[in-house]
């Protein structure tokens, strides 16, 4: 949220510095809306690859080393979390092998939300209608 005046830390003494291993979460996330179209285990899948990403973007997960690192989602859940932010054009994915579950994850610039067609908020007003009916 901008403001007209600059926000001064809460605790001086404990300012956060950018470490070399930094990682970071386009705001774009937030203000494009994506977090309302994310479920649980995109949201946790993207989290984490961004948390491991060097500074292109990139890393390698097995996808059942990605399970025990998150025990809440299932080996099937985060391919399918995977398959879902790579429909979405947040994430690149290239397996090691055309067989293989596995290989290279990159972050991709978050794409601006194209905007709501006619079509689109037709469908959506006959959803509301029809919840309230």
């Amino acid at each position: 949220m901008p403001l007209n005046k600059p926000l001064h830390p809460v605790i001086q003494n404990f300012v956060r510095k950018i470490p070399r291993s930094f990682a970071w979460i386009d705001h774009w996330l937030r203000t494009e809306r994506f977090l309302a179209d994310f479920e649980p285990e995109e949201f946790a899948l993207y989290l984490f690859l961004a948390l491991a990403a060097d500074d292109k973007g990139l890393s390698c997960w097995r996808l059942d080393v990605l399970e025990r690192t998150m025990p809440t989602f299932r080996f099937h859940q985060l391919r399918q979390a995977r398959e879902n932010l790579v429909r979405k054009r947040l994430v690149a994915f290239r397996a090691w092998n055309s067989n293989d579950p596995d290989g290279i994850y990159q972050l991709l610039p978050v794409p601006p939300m194209k905007p709501a067609t006619n079509n689109d908020l037709q469908k959506a007003l006959a959803n509301i209608l029809k919840s309230v009916s």
